[in-house]
């Protein structure tokens, strides 16, 4: 059941974002039970995109709230969610020995556990303080007979959360040893094991997280990252290099991060008064560009135009409630959310229905799901690529126009890089 959730959640991330990234898999271990820790930057779309990499869903650790949600308590009993009362949710005395123990038993059979340690999500970008919980339930489980045990921080990044489809970066940390993290014989009653246990989760999940004092400071960063790994050659950098090389920015001096702040502000504004953008800047577009687009796109109308227009029907019902729903939500961690659950819902009850009304038979019904699916992805792939070609040609006019000022903002660009790369020492 869980490796069809997989599947399905891959299906929901095709529909809900452009692209997710997965960067160092391979340090997710085998053979052995594993506790994720993940922040939680982005509501259920966090759940979303740790189920769609994963060759099979894991338990994922929710709060009990969420449980009163009718939606939400079907999903969650469809993955095998196990829900802990937080402090803050309860005005009694905790008692979540009975959800521990389900965690210890699976990690018991060399399963794989997920858990979000800061205790709720959130639109900051940075760690909140990391909850004990993970540490205790680690320690729990080792105690309970579970060995080798593997704690992995997995940091989700989003570049653009209220972006009805945006990308999502998963970085997978270095994992921790139980076992030569804590010795033998020390259990979730150690408090010391516990508070040092929870100190390595801290550390680990903070190397692959966004972890910045403000939303101006990440966003400053993270576009100096971007301008500073760009060029001609390679004009989109990678999800990992950029906010890698971002956290590198955030380690540095103040005075080095300000100077890279300042530099970044005054090519924005320049971009801004020259109606440019940045990539106007290093890979201006040109005839033979356009032309190709435009034969990319024409092919992808030829292969697939087809299956979109025919399950343009059944999925524009669908499509148009994931976006209304995403207006009327103001808060941005919870537009995700609300995305995922009426996206989970109301796209297969189409398909459903319409298989229900225009067809006879299992095998028929079921070929009416999958062609409906199917078109709904290929909808969005031309879509998106037609809308580029058009972003594409306006750019190029406004390139044309400002051709004599993009010297001007070269020089400044030039500026911003090398400033980005003293403050990490990158020569």
């Amino acid at each position: 059941m869980r490796r069809l959730l997989s599947w399905l959640a891959r299906l929901a991330a095709a529909l809900l974002l452009r692209r997710v990234e997965v960067a160092d898999a391979q340090r997710l271990p085998k053979g052995r039970p594993v506790l994720l820790v993940a922040n939680h930057f982005n509501g259920f779309v966090d759940a979303l995109v740790i189920m769609s990499v994963l060759p099979r869903a894991p338990r994922l650790v929710a709060k009990a709230s969420l449980g009163q949600l009718l939606p939400a308590r079907w999903l969650a009993g469809a993955m095998g969610v196990v829900f802990v009362r937080r402090r803050v949710d309860s005005a009694g005395p905790l008692d979540n020995d009975s959800a521990f123990r389900e965690c210890h038993a699976a990690l018991v059979k060399r399963d794989m556990v997920a858990i979000f340690p800061e205790g709720t999500t959130h639109d900051r970008p940075r760690i909140d303080p990391i909850k004990t919980g993970a540490a205790r339930i680690a320690l729990g489980a080792r105690a309970a007979g579970a060995t080798i045990i593997a704690i992995v921080p997995l940091g989700l990044t989003f570049p653009d959360k209220v972006a009805l489809r945006t990308s999502a970066l998963v970085q997978f940390g270095e994992p921790i040893d139980l076992d030569q993290t804590c010795p033998s014989g020390l259990d979730a009653d150690n408090a010391k094991a516990v508070r040092e246990l929870t100190a390595h989760i801290d550390a680990g999940l903070r190397s692959v997280s966004q972890d910045f004092d403000d939303t101006e400071t990440a966003l400053a960063l993270e576009q100096a990252a971007h301008i500073a790994l760009s060029s001609e050659g390679k004009p989109e950098p990678s999800l990992e290099d950029r906010y890698d090389y971002a956290r590198r920015l955030g380690a540095a001096p103040k005075r080095a991060r300000d100077a890279v702040r300042k530099d970044v502000g005054r090519y924005n504004t320049l971009l801004a008064g020259l109606r440019l953008t940045d990539a106007d800047v290093i890979t201006p577009t040109s005839p033979t560009r356009l032309v190709r687009a435009a034969i990319r796109i024409a092919i992808l109308v030829v292969l697939l135009g087809g299956l979109a227009a025919a399950a343009a029907p059944v999925n524009a019902g669908p499509a148009m409630l994931v976006a209304l729903v995403s207006l009327l939500i103001k808060t941005p961690v919870s537009k995700g959310t609300v995305r995922v659950i009426v996206g989970m819902i109301a796209f297969p009850t189409a398909w459903v229905t319409a298989a229900v009304i225009t067809a006879d038979g299992f095998v028929a019904c079921s070929l009416v799901v999958v062609s409906s699916a199917v078109g709904a992805v290929a909808a969005i792939w031309v879509v998106e690529r037609a809308f580029a070609l058009a972003m594409m040609i306006l750019r190029w006019r406004a390139q044309l126009e400002r051709a004599a000022t993009i010297d001007m903002a070269e020089a400044l660009r030039a500026e911003v890089v090398a400033t980005t790369r003293r403050a990490v020492g990158d020569g």
